[in-house]
């Protein structure tokens, strides 16, 4: 299945591998209930199937089956372990730890999934500082992916540049600027990997998608 998150429509949508739609969930709000979104931006599926949403505006993500029946959600606006100020990307790696753009407060959080008597919990693993995402604009909306190395690649959208990490959050690699070429960009936005390690990041200046291979 494929799913969207339409941000100022404050919903996901849900379609088959073929483009059928299938169902919609969410609707504007300020968390009052968990699907009460606020602009959601990020969206992951772990290996169970579950969907999680960043609800970027109300400072949490929101954890739902894949029919859109809601699980449990955590966050809130903050600054310490746990809390999030504009939380946009989210990615799942192979271990099924959780990663979360803290877009304001600079930084990339980890969190652990454990099964408790109450039901799932995440609970923050770690965190690091990323030199970058100095804007506020709505321009400014970093992604976030991994691969199987457990290397963390990250989307700086006003700097034009992706910035590779190691999984105790040191920096391998950065690469880009602003411009048209094969290596440069107009605005960073999504990112991801695939099964050989490539990784395909959306330009959205100029409308399209660049794919790398890592030395």
């Amino acid at each position: 299945s494929v799913y969207v998150t339409d941000t100022w429509n404050h919903r996901i949508q849900k379609f088959s591998s073929s483009g059928r739609f299938i169902r919609t969930w969410g609707t504007f709000g300020q968390g009052e209930t968990p699907e009460s979104f606020y602009g959601p931006r990020g969206l992951a599926v772990d290996a169970d199937g579950r969907v999680y949403v960043t609800d970027t505006g109300n400072k949490r993500i929101v954890v739902f089956t894949a029919d859109g029946e809601f699980i449990t959600q955590f966050g809130s606006a903050g600054f310490e372990p746990g809390q999030f100020d504009e939380p946009v990307g989210i990615a799942i790696d192979k271990n099924g730890t959780v990663y979360v753009v803290d877009t304001w407060n600079q930084r990339i959080q980890t969190f652990t999934p454990v099964e408790t008597e109450s039901g799932l919990v995440f609970l923050p693993e770690k965190q690091w500082d990323v030199f970058g995402w100095f804007g506020q604009s709505l321009d400014n909306k970093p992604f976030i992916a991994v691969n199987d190395d457990l290397h963390v690649f990250v989307t700086d959208p006003e700097s034009y540049r992706v910035i590779e990490f190691t999984p105790e959050g040191e920096v391998v690699r950065v690469w880009g600027d602003y411009g048209d070429s094969e290596s440069s960009f107009g605005l960073t936005s999504g990112i991801a990997v695939d099964a050989e390690g490539h990784v395909w990041v959306t330009d959205g200046v100029f409308n399209r998608v660049l794919r790398f291979t890592l030395p």
